[in-house]
């Protein structure tokens, strides 16, 4: 018997009380914050490990030539506290793993962190110009009012398989997901087809305003951890991945099958290296005579105090979402059509 099944009569209190706190919002007992800039929203239900970062990154780069972006997070596991704004001395430790990466590839983009989401809101509004805010990590952060909400499901992880913590994986009761605008269901596998479509469109019973994207992960070619390096990555050779991700099963599966990985470490989510880790990570290079380290786009921008030697040995793979069936138009008129017709630039 699954252990996590003696847990459900907490599971139980647990859903009421987050039915409770969203009928709350709902009903106008708890106030939500609006604010005439739009703001689009990417979270999820399901905890962890679902792709929201690079469904952010696609948005980011459906947008950012026409208006001047700000990146709402929470900065989850930084080592700082309060609202932050990002800045050319920010690293992975101060702002967190993700908004950190995101800083790195867009740079003209605002990021702010912040656990509370108002104070994040005002910290953008009086420090940057903005036309759009995309918050990150947000479905359950209901203080700030979203003008348009993203959803994303794990295709592994269907919600009507699953249940609230403890459990289960949902952060709150699966009907949580009429709250979205648009549903984007991430992870499909190459076999997936027009009848698994389908199937999913029946059971997730979406509503009227709401639409629903199957997107898939694609992996690009390794690049250096040490930017200014120019080399190619040593393929053939022995090499070592390593992952500190919330599911890191696809990412391991992907370079066993293309690369020659010797063994896998692999890390909490998040994870900021330890003097400790640092020696094993050595040690397990030795081990295996590796002439190659590979690892997560997110894990390589915490990579930064780990060893020379080690950094130079490291390669990382960047990924990006990838719109199935011919609907990439579609899902980005559908943004673009939301900040036009909300923004003072329209």
């Amino acid at each position: 018997m699954n252990l996590r099944k003696l847990l459900y009569p907490f599971t139980l209190l647990y859903s009421f009380i987050t039915f409770l706190r969203n009928k709350c919002f709902d009903w106008g007992f708890l106030k939500a914050q609006s604010y005439t800039v739009p703001i689009i929203s990417i979270g999820n239900i399901t905890v962890g490990g679902t792709g929201k970062t690079p469904l952010t990154e696609y948005i980011i780069r459906i947008l950012t030539h026409d208006y001047k972006l700000s990146l709402l997070s929470r900065g989850y596991k930084r080592k700082t506290k309060g609202a932050l704004l990002a800045n050319k001395s920010s690293t992975a430790e101060t702002i967190g793993d993700e908004p950190f990466q995101m800083k790195s590839k867009f740079p003209e983009l605002n990021v702010t962190v912040a656990e509370k989401r108002v104070e994040g809101m005002e910290m953008i509004l009086k420090n940057t110009q903005t036309d759009v805010v995309l918050m990150d990590d947000a479905y359950q952060h209901r203080y700030v009012k979203p003008g348009f909400s993203l959803l994303v499901i794990d295709y592994d992880r269907p919600l009507w398989n699953d249940c609230p913590f403890p459990a289960g994986d949902l952060r709150e009761h699966k009907s949580g997901q009429k709250r979205a605008d648009i549903i984007v269901v991430n992870k499909c596998p190459e076999s997936f087809s027009e009848t698994d479509k389908a199937e999913w469109m029946h059971r997730l019973r979406l509503r009227a305003h709401q639409e629903v994207f199957f997107t898939s992960v694609d992996y690009d070619l390794p690049k250096p951890v040490m930017k200014h390096d120019k080399k190619s990555f040593p393929g053939g050779m022995p090499t070592i991945a390593i992952a500190g991700i919330a599911k890191p099963e696809g990412f391991f599966k992907h370079v066993s099958g293309k690369y020659k990985t010797e063994q896998q470490l692999t890390f909490p989510d998040h994870h900021h290296f330890t003097q400790k880790d640092m020696q094993d990570i050595v040690q397990k290079v030795a081990d295996n005579d590796a002439r190659a380290i590979i690892t997560t786009e997110k894990d390589a921008v915490r990579f930064e105090n780990l060893p020379e030697e080690i950094k130079a040995l490291s390669w990382f793979i960047p990924i990006r979402l990838k719109v199935l069936f011919n609907e990439e138009k579609q899902f980005e008129n559908r943004i673009r059509n939301y900040v036009r017709n909300n923004s003072d630039n329209s």
